[in-house]
């Protein structure tokens, strides 16, 4: 009897407790959205002149939350709540092209169908770094005309990511722009 008895009681603290709403554990965590800038272009060219093909990069990069990389150089932390605004691969595009076009080469995100003189190849080996560290852009480059190679080069450089994840953006758009002054220079 006795046990019954607590097997009701138990049964009831059981569903007494689902209805019972838990204690206010403060405000929710709202997810932020950060995307690389770049300058604003030159009056824009007519024809394009260089496609930039989709550009690769590793794929603990490939995802939409920010990674930064720990300061032992191995572990990385995946920002659940800090997101890209756009997929990291075309941003680091975007970037690209809107520099060369502030320098007057015209290049645009490569799409089927569109006519450009050259094609720009980009593989990005790296693209990470620590907080209160250096963020690290490694990356090598190919541009070819009528399917020969008639460019390319390594690039790799660093900036002071800052404290924040605002300020490792701003420092990666600047490794951006770096790498298509770079790249630009190596036309002329």
């Amino acid at each position: 009897m006795m046990k019954s008895r607590l097997a009701v009681l138990a049964l009831a603290l059981a569903l007494s407790g689902c209805s019972l709403s838990l204690p206010f554990s403060g405000p929710t965590k709202s997810v932020q959205y950060y995307v690389l800038s770049s300058p604003v272009p030159a009056a824009e060219v007519s024809a394009p002149s260089i496609g930039v093909l989709p550009v690769t990069m590793p794929g603990y990069l490939s995802r939409p939350q920010l990674v930064v990389r720990e300061r032992d150089g191995v572990t990385i932390r995946i920002n659940d709540f800090d997101r890209w605004a756009e997929e990291p691969a075309e941003g680091v595009a975007r970037v690209l092209c809107g520099t060369l076009a502030s320098l007057g080469r015209s290049a645009v995100p490569l799409r089927t169908g569109t006519q450009v003189d050259s094609r720009l190849m980009l593989d990005i080996r790296r693209f990470d770094g620590p907080l209160d560290g250096d963020v690290v852009l490694d990356a090598v480059w190919t541009l070819q005309k009528d399917k020969k190679v008639v460019h390319s080069g390594a690039f790799t450089a660093r900036r002071a990511a800052g404290s924040s994840l605002e300020s490792m953006v701003e420092a990666q758009s600047e490794l951006v722009q770096m790498l298509a002054r770079d790249i630009a220079g190596k036309l002329d």
